[in-house]
């Protein structure tokens, strides 16, 4: 008999509930990792901080014996994505990030933060899965089987369903509030803002621009110009609204 304590706010996610709750018990029918065991009961393995069996801390690879209790703990607030685990023992040294198509305007306001986050409109899940994995980026998704790809170190299955309230919801988990830098990345392309003179962009401004607004930005990627409008104000409003909320 296996019995698998699943804690905290992995529960929520059980596909395969029992009369205990987050208690289930089983006779197991074959040979298994401990990671396709625990996430046949639809649990992303990267929603995960913590696994012991009896007791004893083991990795994502343990071969899954009868006879034991197995705890699973979630990622939450209090976990340190910088030190090294048992399950992540290459920790990430930044917060990046790469966003599924199914929370697009999280991207947005991430890069809005200043969070380097990436967007590819045009990537099936394979290829979303290859660029968390290989550029060690955290993918947001409210796809459950995106997570379980193998290839996924680090990422987040997305509860809250409005993007304001998804922002929120990562800058408290990943602990961002200190690392936020408003308004150095491009919101379309991700690319660093950069100061550029007014002379060198008069031939791209509009007329009243040109007469009431003197400090720009522009991005070094993609050459969008960005300065300091009445759009800017309703955007800071929203932004001190949100950043109370974390």
């Amino acid at each position: 008999m296996i019995t698998i304590n699943f804690h905290g706010n992995l529960v929520d996610l059980l596909s395969r509930k029992s009369a205990n709750g987050p208690v289930v018990s089983f006779h197991l029918q074959r040979r298994t990792s401990i990671k396709d065991l625990i996430e046949s009961f639809g649990i992303p393995h990267p929603e995960i901080e913590k696994i012991a069996v009896n007791g004893k801390e083991v990795d994502f690879a343990h071969i899954v014996e009868n006879s034991i209790r197995i705890d699973v703990f979630p990622i939450s607030v209090h976990s340190n994505f910088y030190k090294p685990s048992l399950l992540r023992p290459d920790p990430l040294v930044s917060h990046r990030f790469v966003v599924d198509i199914n929370v697009a305007k999280l991207a947005s306001k991430l890069r809005q933060l200043g969070f380097d986050t990436l967007l590819p409109r045009d990537c099936d899940d394979t290829g979303l899965a290859a660029i968390a994995g290989c550029q060690r980026r955290i993918l947001l998704t409210r796809d459950c089987n995106l997570l379980k790809r193998k290839i996924v170190e680090f990422g987040h299955l997305v509860r809250a369903e409005f993007p304001n309230e998804q922002l929120v919801e990562i800058i408290k988990l990943f602990g961002l509030k200190d690392m936020i830098k408003p308004y150095s990345r491009c919101f379309r392309c991700n690319g660093l803002l950069e100061p550029v003179a007014k002379e060198d962009i008069l031939p791209f401004l509009e007329p009243l621009t040109k007469k009431y607004y003197h400090v720009f930005h522009r991005c070094i990627d993609c050459k969008k110009i960005y300065w300091s409008g009445s759009h800017r104000e309703k955007m800071d409003e929203i932004l001190q609204v949100i950043l109370a909320s974390c």
